[in-house]
């Protein structure tokens, strides 16, 4: 049978609930870009009427899905203006470019040639000119810190039943009738593939991020952050387990999001210095729920790593 046509406002839920997940706990504010070129800063704090509701300086405002280009975290969009430390950078440095310039312009270098009632009024010329020029060192002056390298672009390919990703090396399972969702990686820059089934009852995102801390401690911050995210929220199992030979932390869930009871489970594990979320949800109350979580269990049991 025919899957339904996708639901475009589950999608947004779920891009959006993702875009929560991966939000670092720090975040203040964040950088909304619309299609006509303008600007919106503030928090996101909910998502209504196929729109984000957004917090600003000014009060809520409510923007609309379709007129979004893109989403940036408080943290890429703070790299991206410029640093007022950097003026005062180069101020600081003046005086030392001043410094070395001076001594060109010292009484010593006039030419013993010229007359002697010239070399005097050429020296205090000169000297005046050069004490003026020599600004006062700014005090405490840090150096900006260095710029933040930019995300590899992602390289990934379907083969058959296989999703291989070359960026970050590694390969898993795609169920015949998943598809990818591109979307994600626009709405959630810690995304590294997002797939589901085309009626968006059952998905799965796998995310990324530098490790801060310890596998024990991202699992926690992850769970806290569902607790906001789902209505209703409960645990249902919690264990240690490996996957593609790391040590991770599993845990099971249900709750309440766009209207419909949802069945999670979320994998935490740490490669090299960078933590791997993987979450993967399908609607409870879905005739399927058993066979769609065997089949995320089995999406995610395939992971492996290849370099």
């Amino acid at each position: 049978m025919r899957s339904a046509a996708p639901n475009p406002r589950t999608l947004c839920c779920f891009l959006y609930l993702l875009y929560l997940l991966y939000l670092p706990a720090a975040a203040l504010a964040d950088e909304i870009r619309l299609k006509d070129g303008s600007k919106i800063t503030g928090t996101i704090v909910g998502f209504e009427n196929d729109s984000f509701k957004v917090q600003t300086s000014y009060g809520f405002a409510l923007v609309k899905k379709d007129k979004i280009a893109a989403i940036i975290p408080s943290a890429t969009a703070a790299e991206a203006k410029p640093e007022p430390k950097k003026e005062a950078a180069k101020e600081a440095k003046k005086p030392e470019a001043a410094a070395a310039i001076q001594p060109a312009l010292q009484p010593s270098t006039i030419p013993a040639t010229q007359p002697a009632s010239v070399a005097p009024a050429v020296r205090k010329e000169t000297i005046a000119i050069t004490t003026a020029a020599v600004p006062q060192p700014t005090a405490n002056v840090e150096p900006p810190p260095p710029p933040k390298p930019p995300e590899p672009v992602i390289r990934d390919e379907v083969i058959g039943n296989l999703y291989i990703n070359h960026t970050y090396g590694f390969h898993m399972f795609k169920p015949p009738r998943w598809e990818m969702i591109e979307d994600a990686r626009k709405t959630m820059p810690s995304a590294v593939v997002a797939m589901g089934t085309g009626d968006e009852t059952t998905l799965l995102v796998v995310g990324r991020e530098p490790a801060k801390t310890t596998l024990e401690a991202h699992a926690a911050a992850t769970e806290r952050q569902l607790r906001e995210i789902y209505e209703n929220y409960r645990q249902i199992s919690e264990q240690r387990t490996q996957v593609a030979g790391l040590a991770a932390i599993e845990r099971r869930y249900r709750g309440m999001a766009d209207g419909h009871d949802w069945s999670g489970l979320v994998i935490t594990l740490i490669r090299d210095n960078d933590v791997y979320t993987v979450l993967g949800m399908t609607w409870a109350d879905s005739d399927l729920i058993q066979i769609q979580e065997n089949v995320i269990a089995r999406t995610i049991s395939s992971l492996e790593f290849t370099k």
